[in-house]
Protein backbone atom coordinates (compact mmCIF):
# COMPACT_ATOMS: atom_id res chain seq x y z
CA UNK A 1 0.00 0.00 0.00
CA UNK A 2 1.43 3.42 -0.91
CA UNK A 3 2.13 5.75 2.02
CA UNK A 4 1.58 9.50 1.90
CA UNK A 5 4.78 11.35 2.86
CA UNK A 6 3.36 14.88 2.55
CA UNK A 7 0.47 16.82 1.07
CA UNK A 8 -0.03 20.57 0.88
CA UNK A 9 -1.77 23.30 -1.04
CA UNK A 10 0.01 26.34 -2.44
CA UNK A 11 -0.47 29.08 -4.98
CA UNK A 12 2.40 27.93 -7.21
CA UNK A 13 5.20 25.41 -7.42
CA UNK A 14 8.46 25.05 -9.31
CA UNK A 15 10.00 21.70 -10.20
CA UNK A 16 13.72 21.72 -11.02
CA UNK A 17 14.28 19.66 -14.17
CA UNK A 18 17.79 18.56 -13.19
CA UNK A 19 17.27 17.52 -9.58
CA UNK A 20 13.48 16.99 -9.57
CA UNK A 21 13.31 19.04 -6.36
CA UNK A 22 10.13 21.02 -5.79
CA UNK A 23 9.75 24.56 -4.43
CA UNK A 24 6.35 25.41 -2.98
CA UNK A 25 5.35 29.04 -3.38
CA UNK A 26 2.94 30.63 -0.84
CA UNK A 27 1.36 27.71 0.97
CA UNK A 28 -2.35 28.24 1.55
CA UNK A 29 -4.51 27.59 4.58
CA UNK A 30 -7.16 30.28 4.09
CA UNK A 31 -8.73 32.69 1.62
CA UNK A 32 -10.58 35.98 2.14
CA UNK A 33 -13.25 36.84 -0.41
CA UNK A 34 -15.59 39.84 -0.86
CA UNK A 35 -18.85 37.84 -1.19
CA UNK A 36 -20.46 34.45 -1.80
CA UNK A 37 -20.84 32.40 -3.89
CA UNK A 38 -17.34 32.89 -5.25
CA UNK A 39 -14.57 31.22 -7.20
CA UNK A 40 -11.19 31.04 -5.51
CA UNK A 41 -8.01 31.70 -7.50
CA UNK A 42 -6.27 28.65 -9.01
CA UNK A 43 -4.15 26.62 -6.58
CA UNK A 44 -1.91 23.56 -6.59
CA UNK A 45 -2.27 20.40 -4.57
CA UNK A 46 1.15 18.76 -4.13
CA UNK A 47 1.97 15.36 -2.65
CA UNK A 48 4.74 12.82 -2.32
CA UNK A 49 4.05 9.09 -2.00
CA UNK A 50 6.35 6.35 -0.68
CA UNK A 51 5.95 3.28 -2.90
CA UNK A 52 8.45 1.03 -1.10
CA UNK A 53 5.70 -1.27 0.20
CA UNK A 54 3.25 -0.76 -2.68
CA UNK A 55 4.39 -3.80 -4.64
CA UNK A 56 3.34 -4.02 -8.28
CA UNK A 57 -0.34 -3.34 -7.64
CA UNK A 58 -1.74 -0.25 -9.39
CA UNK A 59 -3.57 2.22 -7.17
CA UNK A 60 -5.71 5.31 -7.61
CA UNK A 61 -5.45 8.63 -5.79
CA UNK A 62 -8.41 10.99 -5.57
CA UNK A 63 -8.78 14.57 -4.43
CA UNK A 64 -12.12 15.97 -3.27
CA UNK A 65 -13.36 19.29 -1.92
CA UNK A 66 -15.59 18.89 1.12
CA UNK A 67 -17.76 21.88 2.10
CA UNK A 68 -18.38 22.88 5.74
CA UNK A 69 -21.82 21.24 5.40
CA UNK A 70 -20.28 17.94 4.27
CA UNK A 71 -21.01 18.10 0.54
CA UNK A 72 -18.22 16.51 -1.49
CA UNK A 73 -17.07 17.24 -5.05
CA UNK A 74 -14.37 15.10 -6.70
CA UNK A 75 -11.70 17.40 -8.15
CA UNK A 76 -9.47 14.81 -9.74
CA UNK A 77 -8.26 11.22 -9.84
CA UNK A 78 -5.09 9.63 -11.05
CA UNK A 79 -4.32 5.94 -11.48
CA UNK A 80 -0.72 5.06 -10.72
CA UNK A 81 1.01 1.99 -12.18
CA UNK A 82 4.15 1.31 -10.10
CA UNK A 83 7.32 1.60 -12.15
CA UNK A 84 9.85 0.32 -9.63
CA UNK A 85 10.65 3.73 -8.15
CA UNK A 86 10.44 4.29 -4.39
CA UNK A 87 8.84 7.75 -4.59
CA UNK A 88 6.04 9.26 -6.66
CA UNK A 89 5.27 12.98 -6.80
CA UNK A 90 1.72 13.83 -7.69
CA UNK A 91 0.55 17.39 -8.24
CA UNK A 92 -2.87 18.62 -9.29
CA UNK A 93 -3.28 22.11 -10.67
CA UNK A 94 -6.76 23.08 -9.59
CA UNK A 95 -8.66 25.78 -11.46
CA UNK A 96 -10.69 28.19 -9.37
CA UNK A 97 -12.64 26.26 -6.73
CA UNK A 98 -16.28 27.29 -6.35
CA UNK A 99 -17.39 27.83 -2.76
CA UNK A 100 -20.85 28.75 -1.56
CA UNK A 101 -20.10 30.08 1.90
CA UNK A 102 -17.76 30.83 4.74
CA UNK A 103 -16.13 28.17 6.88
CA UNK A 104 -13.70 25.28 6.95
CA UNK A 105 -13.53 23.53 3.60
CA UNK A 106 -11.34 20.45 3.29
CA UNK A 107 -9.27 18.97 0.48
CA UNK A 108 -9.53 15.23 1.14
CA UNK A 109 -6.87 12.92 -0.30
CA UNK A 110 -7.79 9.25 -0.63
CA UNK A 111 -6.13 6.15 -2.04
CA UNK A 112 -7.64 2.93 -3.38
CA UNK A 113 -5.86 -0.30 -4.25
CA UNK A 114 -8.10 -3.38 -4.43
CA UNK A 115 -10.64 -2.48 -1.76
CA UNK A 116 -12.37 0.64 -0.54
CA UNK A 117 -11.10 4.21 -0.56
CA UNK A 118 -8.90 5.19 2.41
CA UNK A 119 -8.59 8.86 3.30
CA UNK A 120 -4.92 9.70 3.86
CA UNK A 121 -5.06 13.46 4.47
CA UNK A 122 -7.60 16.18 5.15
CA UNK A 123 -6.14 19.60 4.34
CA UNK A 124 -8.14 22.52 5.75
CA UNK A 125 -8.93 25.48 3.54
CA UNK A 126 -10.66 28.15 5.60
CA UNK A 127 -12.72 30.65 3.59
CA UNK A 128 -13.69 33.96 5.19
CA UNK A 129 -15.77 36.90 4.01
CA UNK A 130 -13.84 40.17 4.13
CA UNK A 131 -15.03 42.68 6.67
CA UNK A 132 -16.21 45.92 5.07
CA UNK A 133 -14.72 49.05 6.64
Amino acid sequence: MPELVYALICSDLIIDKDSSSTSFIRTIEHAVVPNFPTTLPPIYFASLWDLENAGNTPFTISLALVSPEGGEITLGMQEIAPTGTMLHKMNFQLPGLKVEGEGKHVLAVAVKTDGDWETRARLPLFVFKSQEQ
